[in-house]
């Protein structure tokens, strides 16, 4: 066993194809970190106290045998140029993920059509999830990719998973909770952006993605409805979406296919 890992949870039909379609992915990139892999398979917590997403909170301590690990959500691919994303946790830090880049040109414009999210503050994100102001948080997070040390966190977090809290209408499962508890306790680290690039931000907040949106027009409406259906994306991959993921590969490290747009392989 070493002494890293990175896990994924596949737990359904659905995630076990997406996974078969990546794996490769997945493998090169840890045997590149030196680290173990490791697919969880079914619920972490099978009575379901909270919602499937909210018990990525508990897979900390799911490996606790490791020193540090990396979660990774199935729909990302991995630049062959990324370097190992376990030398960029500082030796002081316990949790890392990327900030959400709000007040940013891209957020405005990807988010324009929700006022609440474009007029909401840092303070108002975690308040009106129902956790009390403190001077030392940060912002939201993704929590597609989060970098953690399996036992400065584990019991943090299963504790906050255990708990009667309830974040109410605003429900952001496992991602306030993550940003909350290790902001506050001086346990979070802001990682670089190029560890998780969102496609939903390249292409709604950017004036190259917003061309790019525009080509899928010339395809048949027949033909877009047809392909939505069939693969629940919301997007049809035209050759300009395709060129423009590969560029976006490029610059890079993480490529996070998040808001189901389709995974270029």
């Amino acid at each position: 066993m070493k002494n890293r890992v990175i896990c994924l949870l596949v737990i359904g039909d659905k995630y076990q194809k997406q996974y078969e379609k990546l794996k490769h992915v997945f493998s090169d990139y840890a045997v590149k970190c030196d680290a173990d892999l490791c697919v969880v398979r079914e619920p972490l917590d099978p009575t379901f106290h909270r919602p499937l997403l909210s018990q990525k909170l508990l897979v900390p301590s799911q490996f606790l045998d490791y020193e540090i690990g990396l979660f990774l959500d199935l729909d990302i691919i991995i630049s062959s140029h990324t370097p190992s994303i376990f030398e960029y946790l500082l030796k002081d830090k316990s949790f890392g993920a990327i900030l959400d880049p709000r007040h940013t040109s891209k957020f405005n414009e990807t988010w324009k059509h929700i006022p609440r999210i474009l007029e909401e503050s840092t303070c108002d994100y975690f308040t009106d999830r129902n956790f009390e102001y403190n001077e030392n948080l940060q912002g939201s997070i993704n929590g597609g990719v989060f970098i953690f040390r399996p036992k400065e966190v584990a019991i943090l977090f299963s504790d906050y998973y255990y708990s009667d809290h309830n974040q109410g209408e605003l429900n952001s499962f496992e991602e306030t909770p993550m940003a909350y508890l290790t902001q506050i306790n001086n346990m979070f680290e802001s990682i670089d952006l190029r560890f998780n690039t969102q496609i939903l931000y390249e292409l709604k907040g950017t004036e190259e993605g917003k061309k790019v949106l525009e080509t899928e027009k010339k395809i048949p409406k027949f033909i877009r409805k047809y392909y939505y259906k069939k693969t629940k994306n919301i997007f049809y991959p035209t050759k300009a979406y395709k060129r423009f993921i590969k560029d976006k590969l490029n610059e890079s490290y993480f490529l996070h296919f998040a808001g189901s747009f389709p995974i270029i392989y």
